[in-house]
């Protein structure tokens, strides 16, 4: 009878095995398989159990190392901001810095424009990853000797301005490239009647090149020159 049990058992008869994950659940997994979902179809869509779905896995598992919805926005959050970290930044002074963060975040929101929207719908704090993309970029600005709130306000305003030309240029095409928004604005209003408008109206004839222009350099430049007249860094 002993044996005849262990039969049994190794053959299944009898036995219900519910199936298994290939790998285990992991905070980072989970998050990796969120971030697929926002890829393929936007941050809206994501949730607990679409997650779960995607790692064939059931809803409440993930609660293990998941708290909520908010907090796999923030696992998802860190984890991107992860692979796009700002680049090493010796041999750069602070605005060299500042371009390559700008640029770095610039082509992590085109590549990704869910992150667009779960930076803002979710509070920080996200993260280890994310809490080292802030000290980087507060290093970045110590040459300046700016108080750590006013630094601060730089690196929110240089986001803000990074977030907001993204969407632009996705409105703009809706694919994410890069056209000059400016030289778009004045080919629209070229054939407009702005003869009671005659600043608008010269600006709108002032000739815009049509190659070599970086816009969104040329902003933040404008940016950081109001920065560097407040810090105490050489031209």
């Amino acid at each position: 009878m002993l044996r005849q049990a262990r039969v049994t058992s190794e053959s299944g008869a009898g036995v219900s095995r519910r199936p298994r994950t290939a790998a285990p659940l992991t905070r980072e997994g989970i998050a990796a398989a969120a971030i697929m979902v926002a890829d393929e179809r936007g941050i809206e869509v994501v949730s607990i159990r679409r997650v779960a779905e995607r790692l064939g896995s059931g809803t409440m598992s993930l609660y293990r190392h998941i708290a909520d919805k908010d907090d796999l926005i923030s696992a998802m959050v860190d984890q991107m901001t992860g692979r796009y970290a700002y680049p090493d930044p010796e041999g750069m002074d602070w605005r060299q810095r500042v371009h390559a963060l700008a640029r770095t975040d610039w082509r992590m929101f085109l590549e990704h424009p869910w992150m667009l929207d779960a930076t803002s719908s979710v509070a920080p704090p996200f993260g280890t990853e994310s809490f080292a993309a802030m000290e980087w970029a507060l290093e970045a600005l110590e040459p300046l000797g700016l108080e750590p709130h006013a630094a601060a306000r730089v690196i929110m305003t240089v986001n803000n301005y990074v977030q907001g030309s993204v969407r632009v240029v996705l409105g703009e095409r809706g694919d994410g490239q890069a056209d000059d928004p400016g030289l778009n604005w004045q080919r629209r209003l070229l054939d407009v009647d702005l003869e009671r408008f005659p600043r608008l109206r010269r600006l709108v004839r002032h000739p815009i090149p049509e190659r070599g222009r970086d816009w969104f350099v040329d902003g933040l430049d404008v940016i950081l020159d109001g920065v560097q007249n407040r810090g105490r860094a050489p031209a």
